[in-house]
């Protein structure tokens, strides 16, 4: 099973990846009460909203009828209560002197040998099961039908199967790419022979990880061809290198994370913000961190971060 599926299962699942290299997947602690915390804080924010409506429609009520109401020792009230709620978490951080809550849980180290090595035997004991119906695999059940119901159940919206094809070595690669009217890629071999990249996102249609603009530095980096304004190149691997070669450029490597995803990704065109979080959330390292102190196994965390953040929807490859 490849590493998309696992992690989408994880996810799905509930747990917090903190972020991957080639033989690690790093996974937050199940059992860690910070986020057990910071899940009641959510809540406590959902009861408190609801209370104080209530008091506003009471008051607003009790005022008609001609009640007098000390209306600023009320307003005093509410703001101690959402000040309270709303002051935990920097006041603990301040305390702690870093993002409790964003790092504050210990971090499992699972090898992706392991985890297939389980995930095999699960599906040979499944024997004719479809691999693709994910939750089954780990047999799920929804606790919300009384945990008899897997989620198997549920259709699970899915790319068809790829077809098998040579689509050349690592030494020979495509050499042009080109789109079509219906936004499918044609990709060109060495030897004359094509094949298509159908259905799926753009970053997987364009072998494109990043979504990185087709530019100079694309061009240098190895695209050979653009489609939708973004680079395409000839395979992943040279897609992902790119990524690593733009963060590592002098454009960025001086930049802190979070100023290197805001260039990135800008707020005129993306949720910045939730990429700092999802960044931070994937890979466990902190946005203040300077890009050219990042190591390469943290470079090779953010660029797979990059990558699942930007979407990496497997589609069909077809043979011209």
């Amino acid at each position: 099973m490849n590493t998309d599926v696992i992690l989408r299962l994880l996810q799905n699942s509930g747990f917090h990846i903190r972020g991957m290299d080639e033989a690690y997947l790093y996974l937050e602690d199940p059992a860690c009460v910070l986020r057990s915390f910071e899940t009641f804080l959510e809540y406590a924010w959902i009861v408190i909203v609801c209370i104080t409506g209530l008091l506003l429609f009471g008051w607003a009520i009790s005022m008609i009828r001609g009640s007098k109401n000390d209306i600023f020792t009320n307003l005093r009230n509410l703001i101690i209560m959402l000040g309270t709620v709303s002051a935990v978490v920097p006041i603990v951080n301040l305390i702690w002197g870093d993002d409790l809550f964003a790092r504050g849980c210990d971090t499992i180290q699972i090898p992706f040998t392991e985890l297939n090595k389980m995930l095999d035997a699960r599906n040979l004991a499944m024997g004719d099961s479809d691999e693709n119906k994910l939750y089954e695999n780990l047999t799920i059940y929804d606790s919300g039908l009384g945990g008899t119901t897997p989620y198997s159940v549920a259709p699970l919206a899915r790319a068809g199967a790829p077809v098998d094809i040579d689509i050349g070595t690592a030494s020979q690669p495509a050499v042009r790419a080109q789109e079509t009217s219906n936004k499918d890629i044609i990709f060109t071999n060495p030897d004359g022979s094509q094949y298509r990249r159908t259905g799926g996102t753009r970053a997987w249609r364009n072998n494109n990880p990043g979504n990185i603009r087709y530019t100079e530095f694309a061009r240098r980096a190895g695209a050979i061809g653009q489609a939708g304004g973004f680079a395409v190149f000839p395979n992943e691997d040279v897609g992902m290198r790119a990524i690593e070669q733009l963060l590592r450029s002098d454009s960025y490597r001086n930049l802190t994370v979070a100023g290197a995803i805001s260039k990135y990704a800008p707020p005129t065109e993306n949720n910045t913000a939730g990429y700092h979080r999802h960044i931070e959330e994937l890979t466990g390292i902190s946005v203040n961190r300077r890009i050219s102190d990042l190591d390469d196994a943290e470079m090779a965390r953010m660029t797979q971060a990059i990558r699942q953040i930007e979407g990496w929807g497997p589609g069909r490859i077809v043979e011209q």
